[in-house]
C-alpha cells in the first residue's frame, strides 16, 4: 500500500476513534462525571501522541523515506510482543475487580490498557539505540 494512503486511513482512523470518545464521555457526564473525565483524558493522551507519531510520519514522507523500514517493523514487533504480557496483567487486575465494574467498563479499560501499553512500549523501543 502506498505510504500516502496509508497515512490518509490513520489519519481518518484517529479522528473516528477521537469522535467516539468525546461523544462517549458526553454520554457518561449525565451517569458518572469520574468516567466521563477518564474517557477525555485517555482522549487527549492519543491526540498529543498521534500529532508526534503523524508529525513524523509526514516529514518522512516529504524527505522520501517510506513508512515502513526494516528497524520499524522490528520495532513494532517487539512492542506488540511486550504489551501482549502486560495485557495478560491487565486484563487478571481488571477481572479480579469485576465485582465493582460493569461489563462494559471491563471491556473497555481492557481494550484502552491494551492500547496504551503497545504505544508506551513502541515509544520506549523507538528511542532506544541498540536495536537495528
Amino acid at each position: 500500500m502506498k505510504s500516502k494512503t496509508i497515512l490518509f486511513l490513520s489519519v481518518s482512523t484517529l479522528s473516528v476513534i477521537i469522535f467516539g470518545l468525546f461523544f462517549l464521555a458526553i454520554r457518561l457526564l449525565d451517569n458518572n462525571s469520574i468516567s466521563a473525565l477518564f474517557v477525555v483524558f485517555v482522549a487527549l493522551l492519543i491526540i498529543t501522541f498521534s500529532f508526534k507519531v503523524l508529525k513524523r510520519f509526514v516529514g518522512d514522507l516529504k524527505d522520501g523515506f517510506p513508512i515502513d523500514d526494516e528497524r520499524s517493523k522490528k520495532i513494532r514487533m517487539y512492542a506488540a510482543s511486550y504489551s501482549y504480557f502486560i495485557s495478560i496483567y491487565i486484563w487478571l487486575a481488571l477481572l479480579a475487580f469485576h465485582k465493582y465494574l460493569d461489563r462494559d467498563d471491563i471491556l473497555i479499560a481492557g481494550l484502552l490498557g491494551m492500547a496504551i501499553s503497545f504505544f508506551a512500549f513502541w515509544e520506549i523501543l523507538s528511542k532506544r539505540k541498540g536495536l537495528e
